[in-house]
């Protein structure tokens, strides 16, 4: 059987009319590899971090909190897509939608976010949220905060952790902690117990000029709230308006006082911070002369509501203002916020129908610095009265002396003695002193305008100025014995002009029970030189009763009064 013969021109026609539908499907297939290999691609790049800070301008204040953070070697997506195929397809859509919106300048400004517990519990483990963490010298357990209800709250990871402050990327936000321990609480109470999440601080700080030891808070049982006051102002509220700046449908502004409901919505089923409805609230006010002035005198002033006078004496006395003359010289426990409260903590006696008077004594002292400053206490109380009544007489004679009107001079003389009296001195001794000493100032010039001798000043004045004399004030007049000899601090401070440093340690370096540096030996290497030897009358001070008694020796009893010349 002959074939037939094969046709040239039709096997070119043939493969004429097949070749554009190969064509159409071999484009069709590199298409779709090519798109295919492009989602890859896009994929792959849109979750690297640097795509978010590099391509997008709204998304770099984030990055670069992010990259400067602790979280920085985590990629944006393991924690801003949940765990889960599906949730990794819908992030996706919703991240290439944020990309195709910034591209068609249909984006806002504010992103929007919402981190799932579960991509938090990815990397930490259900075993660390258990534990108890340190944020400074904040003791915060976890379990707590995310197993149990908070004041009827479910709470999440980004209920603390989140990102109120810019350019602190997911870091614990303590405003938020402080709205929801303090909202609604009495200071030191409930939630806002101070020991719920502070630890005692076993340490000594500066405040203002003095030094303050922790330690001293357990030991004594001192409570937080003498020294650490809330401040007034905010309670932490959500103005009405900012429901608004979120929501304009009646039906949702109309539920503005159902906090439980809020509170589920805002807080429980989306992530949103406390603080975009709360107005900010401080737990502790910080201490500084203007705001302790203000907290100070609205005590005051409550207790003026039923005593005309109020404390205006001591008020001015403790904030170091008031007096004629002299600068303002706050007291060292007033510029470190101490309230009154800090030291009025006895009831001594009725009051009406009120209870007791709280008042403060050398107790009040002793329950913060220890026993020994029973003596610095009464050394302050009792120099405070010498000085005021031995002023007083000064002054008494003066206007005697001058006769008619007194003038000007006197007259803020007298001032400044009443506000010393009626104010106490010990609410702000270094103060009082300035206050009587610019007095006896006032007083003599009076004097000398009239022509009168000036009157000498009735105490002694160190010549110098030391940190010592803020709690020592008035030690020039203390007089006693020491290593069994008679001791005055005049001749040494006012006399000789010799510093507290001199003697003394300071008390951080002093070992218990030291009394001088030196020992009983440091007095005999200045009394003891051959210049005071040639004079035995310089022996007398400390040496007065040697011709009472007798001395041990060698040869038996040994009797000073024998040998000693009166003449």
């Amino acid at each position: 059987m002959t074939s037939e013969p094969t046709n040239p021109l039709s096997k070119i026609t043939e493969r004429i009319r097949t070749t554009p539908a190969r064509t159409a499907a071999l484009t069709a297939g590199i298409f779709m590899a090519f798109a295919f290999v492009l989602i890859l691609v896009s994929v792959q790049v849109t979750s690297q971090p640097s795509f978010c800070g590099g391509t997008c301008h709204i998304m770099k204040p984030y990055y670069e909190s992010w990259r400067h953070s602790s979280h920085k070697n985590v990629a944006c997506v393991e924690c801003h897509i949940p765990p889960g195929p599906s949730a990794e397809i819908r992030k996706k859509w919703e991240a290439l939608s944020m990309v195709a919106s910034y591209f068609t300048g249909t984006y806002g400004t504010k992103p929007w976010t919402e981190i799932e517990d579960a991509a938090c519990l990815r990397c930490h483990e259900r075993r660390l949220i258990m534990g108890k963490e340190m944020l400074g010298d904040v003791q915060f357990d976890h379990s707590a905060h995310l197993l149990e209800m908070r004041r009827g709250k479910t709470l999440r990871c980004t209920s603390c952790h989140s990102q109120i402050v810019q350019g602190s990327h997911i870091a614990v936000t303590t405003s938020t902690c402080i709205l929801c321990h303090f909202k609604g609480q009495k200071a030191g109470e409930g939630t806002a117990r101070c020991t719920l999440c502070h630890l005692n601080p076993q340490k000594q700080v500066k405040v203002a000029d003095g030094v303050f030891d922790h330690a001293n808070a357990e030991k004594f049982g001192m409570q937080c709230t003498w020294c650490h006051a809330q401040p007034k102002g905010s309670t932490g509220e959500v103005p009405r308006e900012r429901c608004a700046t979120c929501h304009n449908q009646t039906a949702r502004l109309e539920k503005y006082g159902d906090s439980v409901l809020l509170h589920q919505k805002h807080v429980t089923e989306h992530k949103v911070d406390c603080m975009d409805c709360h107005l900010h609230l401080e737990h502790v006010e910080k201490v500084n002369l203007k705001t302790a002035s203000a907290r100070i005198a609205s005590a005051a002033s409550e207790c003026s509501a039923c005593h005309e006078t109020g404390h205006s004496p001591q008020l001015d006395l403790y904030t170091g203002t008031g007096g004629k003359g002299v600068p303002a010289m706050p007291s060292v426990m007033f510029a470190a916020g101490v309230r009154c409260e800090g030291c009025h903590q006895m009831e001594t006696g009725p009051h009406g129908s009120m209870g007791g008077v709280k008042r403060a004594s050398d107790v009040s002292c002793m329950s913060c610095h220890g026993a020994r400053y029973e003596m610095i206490y009464q050394s302050w109380k009792q120099g405070s009265e010498r000085r005021t009544a031995a002023l007083a007489e000064q002054l008494d004679q003066t206007a005697r002396a001058l006769g008619g009107p007194v003038g000007t001079l006197l007259t803020d003389a007298r001032f400044n003695l009443g506000l010393v009296t009626r104010g106490h001195g010990v609410h702000n001794i270094p103060y009082a002193y300035a206050l009587l000493s610019k007095s006896h100032e006032f007083m003599n010039e009076a004097r000398r305008t009239r022509g009168l001798a000036p009157l000498p000043r009735p105490w002694p004045e160190p010549p110098y100025q030391s940190p010592c004399l803020q709690c020592h004030s008035g030690i020039e007049e203390q007089r006693g014995e020491t290593f069994g000899r008679r001791y005055a601090h005049a001749p040494h401070v006012v006399g000789h002009k010799i510093e507290c440093a001199t003697c003394h340690r300071p008390h951080d370096q002093k070992p218990e029970g030291e009394i001088t540096r030196f020992g009983p030996s440091g007095c005999e290497s200045c009394h003891h030189k051959t210049a005071v030897i040639q004079k035995p009358e310089t022996c007398a001070p400390c040496h007065g009763g040697v011709k009472t008694g007798t001395v041990k020796s060698f040869r038996g009893a040994f009797s000073h009064a024998v040998h000693i010349d009166d003449a």
